[in-house]
């Protein structure tokens, strides 16, 4: 793939193609590395061309189903390609105009864009990341709310789930529009509505609904007004949830084992589905003193392994002249959290943890058997102790961590 160069081809054939492999990439983690390699060959296909009005709207040719699929499959593989994401909602927004203005027949349903804004979410575009995501989200609620008050268009469970989540992530309702706000209002009341009418809600969608809740009850309180019943439902769902047994992965447990030879005490895989709490004495101001015991006062830290899967995928070495070519991002960008993991942090930040982040890319640089390195890494990230005295002529005294948050092995 990675050597097309002409199109000799059709774009729903390209799109259906990335569908499957992204669909497939969940399932099948090498499966990502080519649909990265899929999907670099397609921009640089697309966005490589010298003509002015394809620079404007490369992917004009492109239909409302082409671009739903190559959002579906970029979502799901997590692959972050600036310009092609931006082609892609620009295309959306020039499509939607299009069908306004009467120039074009084609509208999006409803469902697709429901799709395009839970693309969005996970791959967490927002206007910081360029402008055109907050024009997309404002412009998509606008449309959602219309046809919702007009009964013009019904949205199933996964939909309403899909939809509350997804504004949670992306916070158009921080912006001065009620539009926003208005839309989550009546997302609550349908999925609220469909709960009274004894509908099965999926366990998946209550875990949605109740993540939504949670961050949209402290930030935006007026958009939850939902009965209490609902909210229990939500709740008991969530808290479900997160009693069920967990397995830790390897890199968790060498962080474990690594704090207990710090003297740091902790828990594993605490009930807030926390992958290391550490719960410090009252007006300590080093995690070394900890305590297993009561957690319900502040002074609590949650350390969060995060793996692969928090973080968009990076591109490969043998695709370097491809991302040269069609790519902003290069091979020493860290890559970005995903929208599930942005969420996480902050309702444990409303929970009144202090987040620390142990992201792979970091901790996998450092030797497995170089134990002594981890624990002057978790010394910085975590301040566990002034110094650490290994022998006589070792000693490893704190350093705070760099903001670029490099180390020796960078």
């Amino acid at each position: 793939a990675a050597a097309v160069v002409t199109r000799d081809f059709l774009p729903k054939d390209v799109s259906m193609i990335m569908w499957s492999l992204g669909s497939l990439a969940e399932e099948c983690y090498e499966l990502g590395d080519k649909l990265v390699s899929l999907v670099d060959a397609t921009a640089r296909c697309w966005l490589g061309t010298t003509s002015t009005d394809q620079k404007r709207r490369p992917l004009r040719e492109w239909g409302t189903m082409d671009l739903i699929q190559l959002a579906h499959a970029m979502s799901h593989g997590r692959i972050d390609h600036p310009l092609l994401l931006e082609s892609l909602f620009t295309e959306v927004l020039h499509k939607i105009n299009d069908k306004e203005q009467h120039l074009s027949d084609k509208t999006f349903r409803t469902y697709e864009l429901t799709v395009l804004m839970w693309a969005k979410a996970r791959l967490y575009l927002t206007g910081k990341t360029n402008p055109i995501y907050d024009v997309f989200d404002d412009r998509v609620c606008a449309i959602l709310l219309q046809r919702i008050r007009a009964s013009s268009s019904s949205l199933r469970e996964q939909e309403l789930a899909n939809l509350a989540w997804s504004l949670t992530v992306l916070q158009p309702y921080k912006r001065e529009s009620s539009v926003a706000t208005n839309l989550t209002k009546e997302i609550f009341r349908l999925s609220a509505l469909a709960a009274q009418k004894g509908k099965g809600l999926v366990s998946q969608h209550a875990h949605q609904l109740w993540q939504a809740y949670t961050v949209l009850s402290h930030d935006c309180p007026e958009a939850v007004h939902v009965p209490q019943e609902f909210c229990n439902l939500l709740e008991e769902r969530w808290a479900n949830e997160k009693a069920r047994a967990k397995v830790s992965s390897a890199r968790h447990r060498a962080i474990s084992e690594t704090l207990d030879l710090m003297g740091v005490a902790h828990y594993n895989e605490h009930d807030e589905d926390i992958d290391v709490a550490i719960v410090l004495k009252e007006n300590s101001s080093w995690t070394h003193d900890s305590v297993k015991g009561s957690i319900s006062h502040n002074n609590r830290v949650a350390v969060e392994f995060d793996g692969p899967l928090h973080f968009t995928r990076q591109h490969l070495p043998w695709f370097e002249d491809i991302t040269a070519a069609t790519s902003t991002t290069t091979q020493s960008s860290p890559p970005r959290p995903l929208g599930h993991t942005i969420l996480k942090y902050w309702i444990l930040k409303l929970k009144n943890w202090n987040v620390v982040r142990i992201p792979y890319y970091e901790f996998d640089k450092i030797p497995f058997w170089a134990g002594m390195e981890r624990q002057r890494y978790l010394q910085r990230q975590l301040k566990t102790h002034p110094s650490i005295q290994f022998s006589s002529i070792d000693v490893s005294e704190y350093k705070a961590q760099v903001p670029n948050r490099q180390s020796r092995y960078d």
